[in-house]
């Protein structure tokens, strides 16, 4: 059925980091992602898929002696065009496309191992984020419309979301995600 679609509900986990120029070194932050999504199936080997999600990004990184995590929460609007490989009951995918993310969040926390402060940093963090997502996944049918997927991607970030003033420090987003879930034919 060529013309069908599919809505679907999604979790995952987040491993964000971001990209910082000059070189700083940061590590990673862990964090969910969840939403739904839409297949639209043009053919049986092209789909395209919108969705809305959570996901939880930032960074740490450590200095002289405080420890520093940056937690980033956005609502993101991926657009994904799938190419799938059509087998019977397992259907394996590659998928690209632009990701827009807007931000709730933004929290910068602070600790040197006796005191610990937080602080809302969204008016030194962009309110658009920008990337493009590259996945491959696999769709699993386990009913008549019903389906179950994994999917393994990585967001590259294209925007600079620092917006302190006068700081030519550029900090782009990036992730590494692992994401399931359930559609249903509609």
């Amino acid at each position: 059925n060529a013309q069908k679609m599919a809505i679907g509900i999604e979790g995952g986990v987040n491993i964000a980091n971001v990209s910082v120029n000059p070189t700083t070194t940061t590590d990673s932050r862990t964090g969910l992602i969840v939403g739904t999504l839409l297949d639209v199936n043009f053919t049986q080997q092209i789909t395209l898929t919108p969705g809305i999600r959570f996901t939880m990004k930032g960074f740490s990184n450590t200095v002289n002696t405080v420890n520093n995590t940056v937690k980033l929460n956005y609502l993101e609007f991926p657009v994904l065009l799938k190419i799938r490989f059509p087998l019977t009951e397992i259907k394996p995918y590659l998928a690209a496309g632009p990701v827009l993310g807007l931000n709730l969040s933004a929290n910068l926390d602070q600790s040197n191992g006796t005191q610990s402060a937080t602080t809302d940093i969204s008016s030194s963090t962009e309110s658009i984020d920008f990337g493009l997502l590259f996945a491959g996944g696999m769709d699993f049918k386990v009913g008549m419309n019903t389906a179950l997927f994994f999917q393994v991607g990585y967001q590259l970030g294209l925007s600079n979301i620092n917006k302190t003033a006068n700081n030519t420090t550029t900090i782009k987003n990036n992730a590494f995600q692992i994401t399931g879930g359930v559609k249903f034919g509609i």
